[in-house]
């Protein structure tokens, strides 16, 4: 109890009336120290007169301290969710009372003074998710489930009929006898980045000039088909296809003309198959069918045949009527294999061997034409003396800062001596170095000689670039690839923060645990990491913001066609944006056309390399065309 007489420093005249009144003091001790007291003032009656008042008071300091505290935790959590964007729920199962708010509405196209209810929520799901987000809200709502959701749907705007993508987080509250009695969350609208994450894996999973599937997803079909295969004991049929004579319309009418026909090609090619068929361009004029069901082998030769009569019909590309042939080879599932990889090499040989019995026609494999294969030996043996024997040759290509124009960087690039003094392209003898076990070597071989130039170049007065090497997927996954690596830049003298090792998606998707192991015991070297060909192989984009890398690389088949082509424009823009949103350099390769550039430059890519810089050259090429952009750079 307090009188008004000892209420330190408040001065407060005493409280008369004829009912209690509650208010809080703040009160000042004779010491000048001071706290909140909660005051409760009563009248005093003697003999029915009026006489004074009595004070209950009682310390509640620490009550006002954290509602204090509560209030500037509440005003920054609704600072924080309007920075972030995100909405905010609170519904009540029992009653259906459902509170939203601004930010929620405007996830469902509502206007805010709109009442909500949760038929409301569900009236402004798309109709294809209603009936998962039942099943998801009921799930949730059981105890034995941990109480926390996570939901993703789409919303159909009630005025703007926009559809947008949602990410719903919350928690469930239950009663004591397991009964939910609230949920709350927060509601974020992620439409920019699923729909990029579709085009990613739009144009992973299809081949960017036709819309065929690609190998990626040539692989992820067939297994599907061989294992329901196997349970149903049925057959199946792979059909490779080359197109006879086709690099001649490339060199005599252009790329333009090339691609107008390939298109074609596959529109012909899914024109011959059923639905249920997958029609993929393994690359370049070669595709693959696959005929996931066959009753006899003549399903398959029927369906060459067809093919074969397709493709011979006569292209009209502008004014220019063009005329083709294919060459056919065929395997069988089980009868010949029961993998992909191999149904694949098969069918190959036996397309070589429709090609040297004169074209425009199909064989099946058989033993035999493993015979045809001598070829592929013969360069075998070819490449394994010349890597003995440091016969092997980079050639080096400048990899371009666009801000600055300066050379920052440069791809080696290894070419193999043929035979007859052609240098041949990685792609004619890399897939026999992996298939032969040749590739560790001829790995090592390239990052050694790579540290040596580049030491060169230092003690010939260059100044230090960085040069990106490529590394196969199977030399990545050798678990002693990261300690190989780190001898040999160590034993060449090279400083490890001017090499850089280039990686395709499936190197380091197809074990993503172990990858990401390996990639930060490189990165802890000081070695960069690029991810090469971008956009041409899936990245889950969960699992790409956990790859520890440097620099993504946007494959040159979307830069090629930038100029003209709106769907790659919007892939080659959303790869931009992943690398800015990751805080990774980004990497545009395969520039020939000043205005392929500008686009790059104009959306905000960071490196640039190609034929408008400059083709791949010998090291001695390389260091002479570098010296002169240097000395041209200063003018």
């Amino acid at each position: 109890m307090l009188s008004s007489a000892n209420c330190g420093k408040c001065h407060c005249a005493a409280v008369f009336g004829e009912t209690a009144k509650d208010f809080v003091w703040l009160v000042y001790r004779k010491d000048g120290t001071s706290f909140y007291a909660s005051c409760t003032s009563s009248p005093l009656y003697i003999e029915e007169q009026h006489v004074g008042v009595i004070y209950f008071s009682s310390d509640v300091t620490t009550r006002k301290s954290m509602e204090a505290a509560l209030l500037k935790k509440t005003e920054e959590l609704q600072l924080a969710t309007e920075a972030a964007e995100l909405g905010m729920f609170d519904f009540y199962p029992r009653t259906n009372k459902l509170i939203w708010s601004d930010r929620v509405k405007e996830h469902f196209g509502l206007p805010v003074d709109t009442p909500v209810t949760i038929d409301v929520f569900f009236a402004g799901l798309h109709p294809d998710d209603r009936e998962r987000m039942t099943l998801g809200i009921a799930a949730a709502s059981k105890p034995e489930n941990g109480g926390r959701f996570r939901f993703k749907y789409r919303t159909v705007g009630q005025l703007d009929r926009k559809e947008r993508w949602i990410e719903e987080r919350g928690q469930v509250h239950f009663a004591s006898d397991g009964t939910p009695i609230r949920l709350i969350g927060t509601t974020m609208d992620v439409t920019e980045r699923e729909l990029a994450e579709q085009r990613l894996q739009e144009a992973a999973q299809h081949d960017n000039l036709t819309g065929l599937s690609n190998r990626a997803l040539l692989f992820q079909f067939a297994e599907f088909v061989f294992a329901q295969a196997l349970r149903t004991c049925s057959d199946s049929a792979l059909l490779f296809i080359d197109l006879d004579r086709f690099k001649p319309i490339n060199d005599l009418y252009g790329h333009d003309v090339g691609d107008k026909v390939l298109k074609e090609v596959a529109r012909r090619l899914q024109k011959c198959t059923r639905k249920e068929d997958i029609v993929s361009r393994l690359g370049g004029d070669e595709f693959i069918v696959l005929l996931p069901h066959i009753e006899t082998a003549y399903d398959p030769e029927t369906v060459a045949q067809h093919i074969l009569k397709m493709i011979g019909q006569p292209f009209h590309v502008g004014g220019l009527t063009l005329t083709l042939s294919a060459s056919i080879g065929i395997s069988l599932f089980r009868e010949h294999a029961s993998e992909l990889e191999s149904l694949i090499r098969y069918a190959d040989m036996a397309m070589y061997a429709a090609k040297k019995s004169g074209r425009n026609n199909y064989k099946f494999y058989t033993p035999g034409h493993d015979e045809l294969a001598t070829d592929r030996l013969r360069l075998e043996i070819h490449l394994k003396r010349k890597l003995e024997n440091n016969g092997m040759v980079l050639f080096y290509q400048p990899i371009i800062d666009i801000d600055s124009g300066k050379v920052i960087g440069a791809e080696a690039l290894i070419r193999l001596p043929g035979e007859n003094g052609v240098m041949l392209n990685p792609g004619d003898f890399i897939p026999i170095a992996e298939s032969t076990g040749l590739i560790d070597s001829l790995g090592l071989w390239v990052i050694t000689e790579t540290c040596k130039q580049h030491q060169a170049w230092r003690e010939a007065g260059l100044p230090p670039i960085n040069i990106a090497v490529n590394v196969s997927a199977i030399e990545f996954r050798q678990k002693a690839f990261a300690s190989q690596l780190a001898r040999t830049v160590t034993a060449s003298g090279m400083d490890p923060s001017c090499l850089q090792i280039e990686l395709t998606e499936s190197a380091v998707m197809d074990n993503i645990s172990a990858a990401i192991e390996t990639l930060r015991e490189i990165r802890a070297m000081g070695i960069k990491i690029a991810l090469d060909d971008f956009g041409t192989g899936y990245s889950s984009l969960n699992h790409l913001k956990n790859l520890p890398l440097d620099k993504l690389k946007i494959d040159q088949s979307f830069i090629l066609r930038i100029e003209s082509d709106r769907p790659n424009q919007s892939i080659t823009e959303a790869i931009i944006g992943l690398g800015r949103t990751l805080n990774l350099r980004v990497v545009g390769e395969g520039i020939e056309s000043e205005e392929a550039m500008n686009f790059l430059r104009n959306h905000g890519c960071d490196e640039a390399q190609g034929f408008l810089f400059s083709e791949p050259l010998p090291a001695a090429e390389f260091e002479s065309w570098h010296r002169n952009h240097l000395a041209h750079s200063r003018l």
